[in-house]
């Protein structure tokens, strides 16, 4: 499975921050929709789900909080729902 990033980025190893990631359609129109849930998984490098919880939704921001316990490459894995439809974002990140 391939997996595509919609961003990456690096975090120091004992940050517990909040990532924040601004959902926009992809034709760039002002298109009207409400995001009616979102959560998180955080995947290390091994494909091991290593945290998962709920995400805090402002308009069209979702909001993860997360704290990764080891170095190396995770993957932040949004998955919330607009309409009938659910969506999958994912962020890299490298902790170190």
């Amino acid at each position: 499975m391939s997996v595509q990033y919609v961003a990456e980025m690096n975090i120091d190893l004992g940050e517990k921050i909040h990532i924040r990631s601004i959902v926009k359609p992809k034709c760039e129109q002002d298109i009207p929709f409400a995001i009616r849930d979102a959560r998180f998984e955080l995947i290390d490098g091994s494909s091991l789900m290593e945290d998962s919880g709920e995400c805090s939704i402002t308009g069209h921001e979702i909001d993860a909080l997360i704290a990764p316990q080891k170095p190396g490459i995770y993957r932040l894995k949004y998955i919330y729902d607009i309409a009938d439809e659910i969506w999958v974002d994912n962020i890299k990140l490298r902790v170190g």
